[in-house]
C-alpha cells in the first residue's frame, strides 16, 4: 500500500535524525530537516491510509486535517509552531537564517517520537474515513 512507503521513509528519517542529534555529526539545520521530513511522512501515511490526500504539506495543516477524524493532542500543534519558526518560506524579503539550538532540536526530536507513537496507535485501528 502507498501509505506504508511513507511510514517506512518516516522511520528512516527518524532514526537518522536521532543518531545525528546524539552524535552531533551533522549541523542542527540538517537534523531539523530530517525531523521535518519524518513528521511530514508520518502525517501523510495516516492521511493516505484513511483515503485522504493531504491538501498542504505544512505540518499544522496536516494536523488540522487529521483533527477532523482523530483526537489530536493539543501539544502537537504547539510543537508544530516550534518547527515553523525555522521554516524557510518562499518570500521576496530577505529573511535572516535561523539555526535551531540544541535545546530546540531535542524538543523537535521528542515531538517526532511522540507523534510516531501516536501514529502507530492510530494505524493499529480501523481506518477512519470521512
Amino acid at each position: 500500500m502507498d501509505w506504508e512507503k511513507y511510514y517506512d521513509e518516516a522511520n528512516g528519517y527518524l532514526k537518522t535524525a536521532i543518531g545525528a542529534m546524539k552524535k552531533k555529526r551533522l549541523g542542527n539545520t540538517v537534523v531539523y530537516n530530517l525531523v521535518s521530513m519524518s513528521i511530514e511522512n508520518l502525517l501523510t501515511c495516516l492521511l493516505i491510509r484513511d483515503g485522504m490526500m493531504p491538501q498542504h504539506s505544512g505540518i499544522g495543516s496536516m494536523l488540522r486535517e487529521l483533527k477532523k477524524n482523530y483526537e489530536v493532542p493539543k501539544s502537537f500543534f504547539e510543537d508544530a509552531r516550534l518547527l515553523n519558526r525555522y521554516m524557510n518560506f518562499c518570500s521576496l524579503e530577505i529573511m535572516p537564517k535561523l539555526e535551531p539550538s540544541d535545546e530546540d532540536i531535542e524538543k523537535m526530536c521528542s515531538f517526532m517520537n511522540e507523534l510516531k507513537e501516536w501514529i502507530d496507535i492510530q494505524l493499529s485501528s480501523v481506518p477512519k474515513i470521512g
